[in-house]
């Protein structure tokens, strides 16, 4: 069985108190890039869902949306474009990290940069070496997106992947094999197990988050990663999952500013 684990990503930040939005606007919105809300987690600063495609997390001023699978992220900033004035949105980023099928995707990343560029002006990034992917971006400002780190685990093995690919494992497990609780002892965590098999957690503290999906598919197996937690905070851990899950692709992708403006950083691990 193929999954396509690759995601897509949107960060938009905005002049609005998101936090303020009702509930059916943010599954509304899912809906649209054709996922859905199976729970969530909040404290005073951030919201966290599970998705059936990944995760949503929405601050007071900024929202980040994952998805995987042939979703539609397009869709779903359309979505939020069309209910918000043009002069409310600060910043937006939509990425796609190449999909392992790109023909069973719903649009291309060019199609979706075109839609994008007739409301917000923004300027392209593609990477066409080990790691591929592309990126559009408008208002590269200072501390306009959320993400500090992102890792992508490739073609997974080993005892543990196999009991996930095989479905013999229970989310408790997962969390407990991963040790979420040792690394990150004061994050609220919130797991799902996909069935047959998959599996995603969110964890949120103040305003950090943190959220770890994994695809234990044999054709097309996929771990990601990430959070806005300083790098070294989080390599231990890193470490240790790389340990498990023995990939044989490994990309740590590194979001900082310098004068300004938004500069990525993608290296082998």
């Amino acid at each position: 069985m193929f999954y396509e684990g690759s995601e897509k990503r949107l960060e938009i930040t905005s002049t609005l108190n998101l936090l303020d939005f009702e509930h059916g606007f943010w599954q509304e919105m899912v809906k649209q890039a054709g996922a859905y809300i199976i729970s969530h987690i909040k404290n005073d600063q951030l919201k966290a869902f599970i998705l059936s495609e990944s995760s949503l997390f929405i601050w007071k001023n900024k929202l980040l949306l994952i998805t995987c699978g042939e979703t539609h992220l397009l869709q779903a900033a359309l979505y939020f474009q069309r209910h918000v004035a043009r002069d409310q949105i600060k910043s937006l980023l939509f990425q796609r990290h190449q999909a392992n099928k790109p023909a069973q995707q719903k649009s291309s990343f060019e199609q979706d940069r075109l839609q994008l560029h007739q409301h917000l002006n923004g300027n392209s990034l593609h990477w066409h070496e080990d790691y591929q992917g592309d990126l559009f971006i408008f208002g590269n400002n200072k501390n306009a997106f959320s993400t500090k780190n992102i890792v992508m685990f490739h073609d997974l093995s080993g005892p543990f992947f196999d009991e996930l690919q095989y479905g013999k494992i229970t989310s408790t497990q997962v969390t407990r094999r991963l040790q979420l609780s040792d690394y990150f002892n004061d994050f609220l965590i919130a797991d799902h197990r996909f069935e047959p098999k998959g599996y995603s957690v969110n964890a949120i503290s103040e305003s950090d988050y943190l959220t770890l999906h994994i695809t234990p598919e044999l054709q097309s197996s996929y771990l990601s990663f990430e959070s806005n937690l300083d790098t070294d905070l989080i390599l231990l851990f890193i470490t240790k999952i790389s340990a498990i899950l023995n990939p044989q692709r490994a990309y740590l992708m590194k979001f900082k500013t310098i004068d300004n403006l938004l500069n990525i950083d993608i290296k082998t691990i």
